[in-house]
């Protein structure tokens, strides 16, 4: 009996094999590159959001101290107000992100997600004994923060894992 027709059929099956293997691989590095960068723009997301919910607050603050209503109304339509803005966009971009369907995580996400957007409403915010608005907004955003580092670690030691996804 011939050996050869078993080794062929032993190098094509090994051959199967690691094309199979190959390609699982290459797409788990594929889907934890995604992942990585998923993470990043979050984090970069959310640090633009607390940086533009403060420039609103701030701004939130130096015309509440305005007296005249025609020059307050034109510093909320000019100043104000386009700082709103640009916070919800950012906003919007992280809500985009977070999972809206029921998992194992959506409680965490939610909270998150709350927490952003008590930096935007400032009927939220906790009263603090200060007479600023600031330092609530600051106890708020310090919440928010704290939560979006546990989902970024999360997600991180998740993607640090590649070989789950096979």
């Amino acid at each position: 009996m011939e050996i050869w027709p078993q080794i062929l059929f032993g190098g094509v099956v090994a051959g199967i094999l690691a094309q199979v293997i190959s390609g699982r691989l290459s797409r788990s590095v594929k889907i934890s590159e995604f992942r990585q960068k998923w993470i990043d723009s979050l984090r970069d997301d959310v640090a633009a959001y607390i940086g533009a919910t403060h420039k609103w607050v701030r701004k939130y603050e130096e015309i509440n101290a305005i007296v005249a209503f025609e020059e307050k109304s034109k510093k909320e339509r000019e100043e104000f107000l386009p700082l709103q803005n640009d916070a919800l966009v950012i906003l919007s971009r992280i809500k985009l992100r977070i999972n809206p369907l029921k998992n194992r995580y959506k409680k965490e996400d939610d909270a998150f997600l709350r927490a952003l957007d008590k930096l935007l409403d400032l009927g939220k915010l906790e009263p603090s004994e200060t007479p600023t608005i600031e330092v609530g907004w600051r106890k708020g955003a310090d919440d928010a923060i704290e939560l979006a580092r546990k989902i970024l670690k999360r997600e991180w030691e998740v993607t640090k894992q590649p070989g789950q996804w096979l």
